[in-house]
């Protein structure tokens, strides 16, 4: 069963199948050439998947991400972290990542934050003289820091099948995904210091100008605030307070901001309704997949397997940041976080690794793959944004998958980059 089940999956990937039907065919392929399981488990557990009450905050987040991006927060956000780094040199490059930061404290969505910042930047990067390949690689990294910094749409779908806390996983994102935006804008300095001529005209260093950003973009920014704040003190749930940050957000865009209307509401309602399905067939297809590993012990086997190579949790640590940036390479985000996650987790009590630490670099390593070929799929979307060739782009990816590997391997080897902030806040252990 689990042969058949790995081979019919690699064979439709092969064949350019997407992840999610490669998942239900292999699944299905191996339910028939078993006699053991009925063929009515299939619906079961593909809907099993997704009686989550915590899954339910994932269509929450996308609609109020979709919100955000439709009612001028985006704009609002470019403008304020313009006046924060603008000054630097590669500054504008800078923007894209400090805004892509900020954004992401309200999508939790790799793919809104890279629509919604880029749609707005790219068209000044390129103006400036940034190479069209270069925009699209940065724009595309910036994107991956949505799901680290909270809320996070993976944080609870982790959250969901290991029950570890939301709250925690929340806290412990914030660090890592400042490492991630620092690392991005070394980068945009050091290409800066190369290319000269892609200089763009730098700013002034101007409070004036960083107040009047602000009191533009205060709302937006109060938003994770709210959000985790109430998680976190136990207010509301992470599904309550998806419905809370959809509410803020229309209300933000219908009312302040005044740039949704009717028409761009029910556009924005289609789109997240989509959207929302496309994630949740993932989930339950994933689920499926994940549950007939589990029953051919292949978590058992993957263990037995490592403690074999080596019994030194550090060796371990980077065997499995290994696999996982090769399975983000062919394996959609989501989806690899549901079906491997079953048998990583085992691993934390295993070797001693801290479950908190351990989800956020499991997280961030799947989250390369969506910049690397042949999946890619944010550097697909941004690729597109800019109107250049994904062969182009392909030239100026690999020191952006080297820097987040980086920044990767920090958190991976020093654990306090991740705990800090929940052992101060909730005393955790």
């Amino acid at each position: 069963m689990l042969t058949v089940l790995l081979l019919v999956f690699l064979a439709c990937l092969f064949l350019g199948v997407p992840v999610v039907f490669s998942m239900g065919a292999s699944a299905f392929s191996a339910f028939l050439n078993s006699a053991k399981f009925p063929l009515t488990i299939i619906p079961s557990r593909l809907f099993g998947g997704l009686d989550s009450f915590p899954l339910m905050a994932v269509p929450y987040f996308i609609l109020a991400g979709k919100f955000m991006e439709e009612g001028g927060v985006s704009q609002r956000l470019v403008n304020f972290s313009h006046a924060l780094v603008g000054f630097l040199k590669g500054g504008l490059g800078m923007v894209a990542v400090v805004a892509s930061m900020i954004f992401a404290g309200i999508s939790g969505s790799a793919a809104a934050d890279t629509s919604a910042i880029g749609s707005i930047l790219i068209p000044s990067l390129v103006r400036k003289g940034y190479k069209k390949g270069f925009v699209a690689c940065l724009i595309s990294s910036a994107g991956t820091i949505g799901p680290v910094i909270p809320p996070s749409l993976m944080m609870i779908i982790y959250s969901s099948i290991t029950g570890l806390s939301v709250a925690t996983l929340f806290l412990g994102g914030f660090l890592p995904g400042i490492i991630m935006g620092i690392v991005l804008m070394i980068l945009c300095y050091l290409y800066a210091l190369r290319h000269p001529t892609g200089q763009e005209e730098r700013l002034k260093l101007s409070i004036r100008e960083i107040w009047r950003t602000f009191k533009q973009a205060w709302i937006a920014l109060i938003m994770p605030v709210i959000i985790i704040g109430g998680i976190i003190f136990g207010v509301f749930t992470p599904t309550e307070a998806g419905a809370i940050a959809v509410m803020i957000a229309f209300v933000v865009g219908a009312f302040i901001y005044k740039e949704i209307d009717l028409k761009k509401c029910w556009k924005i309602l289609i789109s997240s309704a989509k959207t929302s399905a496309v994630v949740l067939l993932i989930v339950g297809m994933a689920t499926l997949f994940g549950w007939i590993l589990a029953i051919n012990k292949f978590p058992q086997l993957s263990i037995a397997f490592l403690t074999n190579i080596s019994k030194n949790p550090n060796v371990i640590m980077l065997i499995i940041i290994g696999f996982l940036l090769i399975v983000g390479c062919f394996v959609e985000t989501v989806a690899a976080l549901i079906i491997f996650t079953p048998f990583l987790y085992p691993i934390c009590s295993q070797f001693g690794y801290d479950p908190i630490h351990f989800a956020l670099v499991v997280i961030m390593t799947l989250l390369i793959g969506q910049v690397t070929p042949p999946l890619g799929i944010l550097l697909f979307l941004s690729s597109a944004m800019t109107d250049v060739k994904i062969r182009e782009s392909l030239k100026f990816i690999a020191p952006f998958i080297i820097m987040l590997t980086i920044a990767v391997l920090c958190v991976a080897y020093v654990p306090d980059f991740v705990l800090i902030i929940p052992k101060l806040i909730l005393g955790y252990h």
